[in-house]
């Protein structure tokens, strides 16, 4: 499920951690990561079946994350934690960061 605040909720153990992904943090991973950073976890054509994004740009992206609600405690050591916690943690922020489009056939959108 999407929403369009950027915001999303993951817990590791019995603490629960608020992510936002909003558009100063995309802008800060374009920056590092250059403006195609989100083509970026898309496999390359070829690609094998053990083929992994670039794993600094995963980190990053969860420290973005965690800078808005929990910046003193955004650190590798934690995304590894909200990893194994949920694998699809990174697929559940880009959701809330972008989230579909509303279909239908409204006029005017």
């Amino acid at each position: 499920m999407t929403n369009a605040t950027g915001a999303l909720t993951v817990s590791v153990g019995d603490k629960s951690y608020r992510l936002w992904l909003g558009f100063s943090g995309l802008a800060e991973l374009q920056a590092k990561h250059g403006s195609d950073f989100v083509q970026k976890f898309s496999p390359p054509h070829g690609a094998t079946e053990n083929w992994l994004p670039d794993i600094g740009i995963v980190i990053d992206l969860l420290i973005e994350g965690l800078q808005r609600y929990h910046a003193a405690e955004a650190d590798r050591w934690l995304v590894d934690d909200i990893l194994s916690s949920d694998p699809t943690a990174i697929e559940k922020l880009f959701e809330a960061a972008f989230p579909d489009q509303v279909k239908g056939d409204a006029e005017g959108n």
